[in-house]
């Protein structure tokens, strides 16, 4: 057996502010399942794949890594891995 650690990865997070119907908005992909506006005010629209194993709620956030992948990650989950780039926990 053999131990392995992750690598710090940093990534860009916004705050899940809204969610809401996609039909209420002109610019929805045809198909979408839901409508999550962030706290930078943006409207995006995960896809099938994103809400296979979960559905997201307020307060989760939408998460970009450096390499572009994108997810939603539940808020408790997020914030036990993830602090802001300055911010120090003890």
């Amino acid at each position: 057996m053999a131990k392995y650690i992750a690598n710090p990865v940093e990534v860009d997070a916004f705050v899940i502010i809204a969610i809401s119907n996609p039909l209420s908005r002109i610019q929805a992909p045809v198909g979408a399942k839901i409508c999550l506006t962030l706290d930078n005010m943006e409207d995006k629209y995960p896809d099938d794949g994103m809400l296979a194993r979960y559905s997201p709620k307020v307060g989760d956030y939408w998460v970009i890594q450096a390499d572009g992948y994108i997810y939603i990650n539940p808020k408790v989950v997020f914030e036990r891995k993830y602090s802001q780039v300055g911010e120090f926990h003890s």
